[in-house]
């Protein structure tokens, strides 16, 4: 299987705040209200959803979905934002260069 990235990571290294990403794709159509990715998109090679799950206090169990973007994915959102694409292995830097 392909590598994915978390979309929050994503978002990062396209120099996009994660949440205006999520409204922006939001608006778009691109994710649905519970921040997943419709699946003409996932179909196509650009996102995933990864379950996972965490362990509430009086519930037990619960799982939920997180929204991931592909290789491909992360080339179309800097296409489709007109951004560059920063490298994720670069260390976050402080805030200091122009």
């Amino acid at each position: 299987m392909n590598q994915t990235t978390p979309l929050h990571e994503a978002a990062r290294m396209l120099n996009l705040g994660p949440q205006k990403l999520y409204r922006a794709l939001r608006a778009r159509k691109v994710l649905n209200n519970n921040n997943l990715p419709y699946r003409c998109y996932v179909q196509r090679g650009l996102f995933t959803s990864e379950l996972k799950q965490y362990e509430h206090p009086t519930l037990g169990p619960k799982l939920y979905a997180t929204p991931h973007v592909t290789d491909e994915g992360i080339k179309w959102l800097a296409r489709e934002f007109e951004v560059e694409i920063a490298k994720a292995n670069q260390q976050q830097k402080t805030g200091t260069e122009a």
